[in-house]
């Protein structure tokens, strides 16, 4: 091997492991840049699909289950064993005929092959199969009722978020504004123009408004930290903290549907309801399982080996046959079994309807919630139009000696609840909105 080709063979080297460590660094970074791009609700809940520990134990119990299915179904198949043993006994024993002078045999050794075939056990076997695949199917709902719980989760910490940036931004335009305010009674004050106790006032103000935006500033970090937990992202809290996000404003095209058309979706949708209905069909399957322990058991088994004595030699041997096993009297375990899978059947009927009684009042209270959402936006946007203009009037009236600095102060307030009020309204609008998704299964 020339120069050449050594460097050629270097250059293919280093090519590899620097596209190695660029796509690992990219696959174990595939959240943590999300610190340094804005985060859409869109990627959220990619992120969380991926990543959140609940969704992922959800979809690995699908394969603990499917296990079980498995196991359930192997019982169709034979069942092939090898048998083997050695042992000593006594060669002083009395033999079967009675005293001897004959020696007997004192150790013995086997080996042999056995297999055993069921061909009737009460369809025990076809109906636990028949429970075990639709516990997949359930677990499966399972899954998809978590990832839905978990999208909600992160949509809720999403538009906190939202809220919590949004109040951030008023705060600070309200410490502006008490401070301008702050600057201009302590001329007047100097000037004469106003009482000392105007000073006052207008600095308690400002240093009001300073604690809110402290408190602000620090519910905004707790809700970045919540957005990366719920995403299930290992980002430490500095990072998780200093998240950032995009978009995700009031959904105007969200249908205003009557209550009893978005019930009726629910009924037909919602995975929770899907689950029950399927837990109660496996629950049927298993008491036809546990009431096939009345019927016998009817096997073909056989066997061949080899069986040898240190008195007699080795010799082969086989067996074959039918096999019955019909039990006579165990205890009541059968009716025991019985009259347990009967309960959780019952059980399962209850919770179902429980669980239907209990997602009405749920889809109810949040379709109010949305149309008080809303109301509460259009209120909101006319406070604000209203209070700016209240607190434009009143302070340019102050500037001209016609109106108190307790009047400024109040509009200062009135106009800041009112901002307040709107981006609390526009972000349970949303979250609203993300729950009757997902009780209707959308």
């Amino acid at each position: 091997m020339n120069a050449i080709d050594f460097r050629r063979i270097l250059a293919q080297w280093l090519l590899f492991m620097s596209l190695s460590v660029m796509f690992s660094t990219n696959c174990s970074a595939e959240i943590i840049d999300n610190t340094t791009n804005s985060l859409t609700i869109e990627r959220c809940l990619a992120v969380a699909r991926a990543h959140n520990p609940r969704i992922l134990a959800a979809r690995e119990k699908i394969n603990e289950l499917a296990a079980d299915y498995t196991a359930a179904r192997s019982k169709f198949f034979p069942r092939i064993a090898v048998n083997s043993y050695y042992y000593r006994i006594d060669p002083n024993r009395l033999a079967a005929g009675g005293p001897t002078t004959a020696k007997l045999y004192s150790s013995e050794s086997s080996h042999s092959l056995t297999g055993k075939q069921i061909l009737f056990d009460g369809f025990k076997t076809y109906f636990s199969q028949q429970a075990a695949g639709i516990g997949k199917q359930v677990q499966g709902q399972e899954t998809e009722n978590v990832t839905l719980a978990i999208e909600y989760a992160v949509t809720e910490s999403f538009y906190r978020l939202i809220e919590a940036d949004e109040n951030t931004k008023v705060a600070k335009n309200a410490l502006m504004q008490r401070r301008e305010f702050e600057h201009l009674t302590r001329a007047f004050y100097e000037a004469g123009k106003v009482t000392k106790l105007d000073f006052f006032r207008a600095s308690s103000q400002a240093s009001e408004a300073e604690q809110a935006v402290t408190e602000a500033t620090n519910a905004r970090q707790v809700a970045g930290m919540l957005l990366a937990k719920t995403m299930g992202s290992d980002l430490d809290s500095t990072s998780a903290a200093a998240i950032k996000i995009s978009g995700g404003r009031t959904d105007a095209a969200f249908p205003v549907l009557d209550f009893e058309a978005l019930w009726k979706q629910a009924q037909e949708a919602n995975s929770e309801i899907k689950k029950l209905d399927l837990e109660i069909a496996q629950s049927k399957k298993l008491i036809q399982a546990a009431q096939a322990d009345y019927f016998p058991e009817i096997s073909l088994q056989g066997s061949t080996g080899k069986r040898h004595r240190d008195r007699g030699g080795s010799e082969g041997e086989w067996l074959g046959g039918v096999f019955m096993e019909f039990p006579i009297f165990e205890g009541g375990l059968t009716r025991a079994q019985v009259a347990k899978a009967s309960s959780q059947n019952i059980q399962l009927v209850e919770l179902k309807r429980n669980r239907i009684d209990e997602l009405r009042v749920e889809l109810k209270d949040a379709f109010r919630g949305l149309e008080n959402a809303r109301q509460g936006l259009v209120t909101a946007r006319q406070m604000i139009q209203a209070d700016t203009e209240g607190y434009d009037s009143s302070l340019a009236l102050y500037k001209y000696g016609k109106a108190t600095g307790l009047d400024v102060l109040q509009a200062q307030v009135d106009l800041t609840r009112s901002q307040f009020a709107l981006i609390s309204h526009e972000v349970a609008s949303n979250i609203t909105q993300a729950r009757i998704k997902q009780i209707i299964g959308r």
